[in-house]
């Protein structure tokens, strides 16, 4: 082996170290996932309870006064149908009252739908990011 052919190959062995150096390390570990915020629970302000309980008392004042009306309606009704011997008036009686019937239920329906959607006071929010040492 000659001098000059010594001095390329110890060339190519420096510049191939570094790349096999690099070849061999360890690939970079991801970043740790971010720390969940904590939670803090607070109850609603007395107003908010107060309001929440007055919604809740119109709705089944409504419930009760629609569940009243069916039963009056359902009362007179029977009476007309007990009182009716003609079959054709019969079957537009019969007709009447499912009409009635799925009318009530979705006023019913609508009404718990209006209840539920009612906005929820909050009672879960994140912590602030920082606790308040102003004025220390």
């Amino acid at each position: 082996m000659t001098n000059s052919s010594r001095k390329i190959l110890l060339g190519l062995l420096a510049a191939a170290l570094p790349a096999l150096v690099a070849a061999q390390t360890q690939p970079a570990k991801p970043a740790p996932p971010p720390r969940p915020k904590p939670i803090v629970i607070t109850t609603p302000s007395p107003s908010q309870q107060w309001q929440r309980q007055v919604d809740r008392q119109q709705f089944q004042d409504r419930q009760n006064q629609n569940a009243l009306r069916e039963q009056l309606r359902q009362g007179n009704l029977d009476r007309q149908r007990a009182n009716t011997t003609d079959p054709a008036l019969r079957n537009q009686l019969d007709s009447a009252d499912r009409s009635e019937q799925q009318l009530y239920r979705a006023r019913q329906d609508a009404a718990a739908r209006r209840y539920q959607t009612l906005p929820q006071p909050a009672t879960t929010e994140n912590a602030p990011a920082r606790s308040g040492t102003a004025g220390r």
